[in-house]
């Protein structure tokens, strides 16, 4: 088995990275904070992990991807996709999150990442507080008025949008795999080889069994 040297800072909250099960692909990585990830933002809430690392940039680059199981049980994507973590890449590893769900009421209470009610008033006010801080700064670079009057004046208080969700620390949220690093030489030519498919793409092949 190919084998990679990964060196890490050690933090008081990092958790290092493990594996589910013996020879998994995916090595889990975990938050280091807790964080609140609402629906319909312009930015989205990177959810830290306090895993700073270092490994040979020119044998592989390391990938991230959000666990399965929060994909299938909350509408909680990666904002691109995957992660692309360079071996030259000195900062905190931060998983880019969105919320994928749609409505506009406020409620009392948000979701785990396996999609349990739990009551807003147990979410520590540390995240509150950050939760608030994202919303105030946002609302300003979108030039939204009155955010300290009314329904929005609570927000991130004591009421969320409905669809709200709460990562606390110490949370599974995203595996990471190394891929091995191949550089591509591009040439320039005046025509391309031809090939069975052409230019044919986008669904080309169709849906159905062949």
């Amino acid at each position: 088995m190919k084998e990679i040297e990964v060196l890490y800072l050690e933090d008081k909250d990092l958790i290092v990275p493990t594996q589910g099960y013996e020879g998994d692909y995916g090595t889990d990585i975990y938050t280091s904070a807790g964080k609140l990830v609402p629906h319909s933002t312009f930015k989205s809430v990177i959810i830290p992990t306090n895993l700073f690392t270092a490994f040979d940039p020119f044998e592989a680059g390391m990938i991230a991807a959000l666990r399965s199981g929060i994909g299938a049980n909350s509408p909680l994507i990666m904002s691109n996709s995957i992660g692309i973590i360079e071996g030259t890449y000195r900062g905190n590893i931060g998983v880019i999150l969105r919320n994928t769900f749609a409505d506009n009421s406020l409620v009392d209470f948000v979701f785990d990442v396996k999609g349990n009610k739990i009551p807003l008033s147990q979410v520590p006010s540390p995240v509150k507080k950050d939760a608030r801080a994202f919303f105030e700064a946002e609302s300003e670079m979108l030039d939204y008025k009155n955010v300290n009057e009314g329904n929005a004046n609570q927000l991130f208080k004591k009421i969320v949008p409905r669809g709200t969700v709460y990562i606390p620390k110490g949370t599974r949220i995203a595996q990471i795999f190394f891929s091995d690093k191949i550089t591509p030489k591009f040439k320039p030519v005046k025509e391309l080889p031809v090939s069975s498919r052409g230019e044919n793409g986008y669904g080309s092949s169709g849906v159905d069994k062949k």
